[in-house]
């Protein structure tokens, strides 16, 4: 099913998956959330295109409403920031207008893959929660991609994050460890508004659990768990300057 406000872009969508791909059945377009809630009853859809901006009720809003659903869900979303940010943290996948074929199969695989396994919504529970962030009133969640599926932790709990090879250690503050699919690369673009700081190429810290920094060519920052791990001398002044802006009186 495909909800989505302009006539245009439900032909164009439904168009391309017609023609790449041939095992998703369109069964119905819908231009508001009312009347897609409604058609809900006669029709059981395995997977739904929600549009973010849509007259009345949001896709969005009907999720959060309706937390029985049993359909996987791609969003397709013109650029906003916040709510691209809690999509990526939540592993949920979206579609940027317009829909560029390659992205389009891919995010139609993964969500293939989802509905054989009856997975998925966990993600969307995690982007619900996250989006209640916008005030900064909740702590947000973070889905990690494992070898077996992921693991939901909250961003509040990490000491820091350290490249192993192709893969990134997360270090909790409970002593746990967990092993991510991702490079510490991706994490440091997904993190970028959540005061985390690369402070090495194989290293990125939560500040909130420095307990000291020692200078030097580059320095050596002391995490809460009692690990010292040097500040490359190419990130001291951007780390100083984080440092400075988070911690006004360092």
């Amino acid at each position: 099913m495909i909800v989505d406000d302009e006539a245009e872009c439900r032909q164009a969508l439904s168009a391309l998956l017609n023609k790449y791909c041939p095992d998703v059945q369109v069964v119905g377009q819908y231009e508001e959330v009312e009347t897609f809630a409604q058609s809900l009853v006669q029709t059981q859809p395995d997977l739904v295109f929600f549009d973010i901006s849509l007259p009345g009720k949001s896709g969005i809003q009907f999720l959060q409403e309706n937390n029985n659903f049993s359909f996987e869900v791609i969003f397709v979303t013109a650029h906003q920031e916040f709510v691209l940010q809690a999509m990526r943290l939540s592993a949920v996948d979206y579609l940027l207008k317009p829909v560029m074929t390659d992205e389009l199969i891919v995010a139609v695989a993964i969500a293939a893959k989802r509905i054989a396994a009856n997975d998925g919504k966990k993600n969307l529970e995690v982007l619900l929660h996250n989006l209640g962030d916008k005030a900064g009133k909740v702590s947000r969640k973070m889905c990690v991609p494992a070898m077996q599926g992921f693991q939901v932790i909250d961003l509040k709990d990490i000491v820091y994050a350290e490249a192993e090879n192709s893969y990134t250690v997360f270090h909790l503050a409970d002593g746990q460890k967990i092993v991510s699919s991702r490079t510490l690369l991706e994490y440091e673009t997904l993190l970028t508004d959540s005061d985390f700081i690369r402070i090495h190429r194989s290293f990125l810290i939560n500040p909130n659990y420095i307990s000291s920094y020692q200078k030097g060519d580059g320095g050596v920052v002391t995490m809460s768990n009692g690990t010292e791990i040097d500040v490359s001398r190419r990130k001291k002044e951007y780390f100083l300057e984080k440092i400075g802006k988070l911690f006004p009186s360092a």
